[in-house]
């Protein structure tokens, strides 16, 4: 609480008002974080229609997203919060995913074969973006690249 009331330029009386708790303010983080990447997130994909442009979109947003997260040194330091919001928000991300894609899951290949259900899928992907917060990928294109072909049928097949 100390370094946080510093680097905001308050006191840690001013800061306690507000978050009784370093728990307390950790939710606060993690509410905010919530709600910037779904409004950036539907922002992204508000200028795109075609499906497969859709899933290119949203990945491509997720993974950037993920990459760039000022608070990925937070698992250092947090373990157990880090896992335990990940652990408790996969259900909202899971819906989240389907809300904002719909249809065009349906056409990934291992829904479109009924090897999946479509919540199945969505359930591998986002722990795929989960795992990727925690295990910092080396090759982030080539991560994007998988996981759209997982995604999108290939090109004989559109």
């Amino acid at each position: 609480m100390q370094e946080v009331s510093e680097a905001a330029g308050v006191s840690r009386a001013t800061l306690y008002r507000y978050f009784p708790s370093k728990d307390h303010l950790m939710d606060a983080v993690a509410i905010f974080d919530e709600r910037t990447f779904a409004e950036g997130l539907a922002a992204a994909l508000a200028v795109v229609e075609d499906p497969s442009d859709r899933i290119r979109t949203f990945v491509a947003f997720a993974f950037d997203y993920i990459r760039t997260h000022p608070a990925r040194a937070l698992f250092e330091t947090e373990p157990e919060f880090v896992l335990g919001y990940l652990l408790a928000h996969l259900p909202k991300l899971q819906a989240a995913f389907l809300a904002q894609l719909g249809d065009a899951v349906d056409a990934a290949p291992a829904v479109a074969s009924g090897s999946l259900s479509r919540e199945q899928l969505v359930d591998v992907v986002v722990r795929l973006f989960a795992s990727s917060f925690i295990i910092p990928e080396p090759d982030d294109r080539a991560l994007v690249q998988s996981v759209n072909g997982i995604l999108l049928p290939s090109a004989g097949e559109m």
